[in-house]
């Protein structure tokens, strides 16, 4: 009747539903921004900008139209990425460098 508790079963199960370590969504989240990142990427690396101008088969205007969109919120998009794995902590547990920015206050305080 009074069988053994296994608490290391128990806390990875209420871990799992509350989406703490490794079955956090946000990390889910994060790994699905670099592979977006990192098709983004190699997409625009194969495109050539003077070929999408000068090419009049259809559709290439509009091509042209969407990789630009690409490459104008690319520096956004890698920002994003970088602070997500700072926040999320993605470097891994023996990271023991955190970067955050300063501020000139920062600075000004002697908070650096």
């Amino acid at each position: 009747m009074n069988e053994p508790i296994d608490y290391k079963k128990r806390c990875e199960e209420y871990e799992e539903r509350m989406g703490i370590k490794q079955h956090d969504p946000a990390k889910d989240g994060y790994l699905v921004l670099v592979g977006l990142l990192r098709q983004q990427n190699e997409y625009l690396k194969n495109i050539t900008i003077k070929t999408l101008i000068t090419d009049e088969t259809k559709g290439k205007t509009a091509e042209f139209e969407r990789a630009k969109a690409l490459w104008e919120k690319l520096p956004n998009m890698i920002e994003s990425v970088s602070n997500l794995k700072i926040i999320l902590k993605m470097e891994g547990d023996d990271k023991k460098t955190f970067y955050k920015p300063i501020s000139a206050k920062d600075i000004a305080d002697g908070n650096v």
